[in-house]
């Protein structure tokens, strides 16, 4: 994978690490069960609050490099994108590329949420914002990157997972 193809992937990520830069309280990863209030009846701030806990929990896999934490983030059949790659289809393909990534050494994550969206049945969900990154190229030095990110989310099985991601980034900087 070319060094742009791995800073897209992680700008993909960035959907996840945006509740980083947002005040989540500290219970957020326990919010993940709450998706609905007592009367059954869709809950935005229930399903806000599990999203921003799987970006949590996402970030401090990301941090530790587990690639196998981050699968269960997205559906079987998830579709992502990134500026200069190709799609990449499925949650096999998706771990390859980010077991591809890790090598880029990722570090120095800056997110920033645009808002989490919803539809009116409640099913379905997107995110968007800002990213940057710091990462090692082929020859070993720093470079930097920056860009946008849209993620969609479906309810699968009571759990928010990614079913579409796309980003685009500038061009990597030294």
């Amino acid at each position: 994978m070319r060094i742009t193809g791995g800073i897209a992937l992680l700008a993909v990520a960035g959907a996840f690490l945006s509740g980083c830069n947002k005040s989540t309280p500290a219970t957020a990863d326990s919010a993940a069960a709450a998706s609905s209030t007592a009367s059954g009846s869709f809950d935005r701030n229930a399903a806000r609050a599990e999203i921003l806990g799987a970006d949590s929990a996402f970030m401090r896999a990301m941090m530790a490099k587990k690639v196998d934490s981050l699968m269960p983030y997205y559906d079987e059949s998830v579709v992502s994108m990134s500026e200069g790659a190709k799609a990449v289809k499925g949650l096999r393909d998706v771990r390859a590329a980010y077991v591809e990534a890790m090598k880029t050494n990722p570090r120095d994550f800056s997110f920033q949420s645009g808002g989490v969206n919803f539809s009116d049945d409640g099913t379905m969900a997107w995110d968007y914002g800002t990213f940057s990154a710091s990462m090692t190229d082929a020859k070993g030095k720093p470079v930097k990157s920056s860009g946008n990110f849209v993620n969609v989310w479906k309810k699968v099985g009571g759990h928010w997972r990614i079913v579409a991601e796309i980003s685009n980034s500038g061009q990597p900087t030294p």
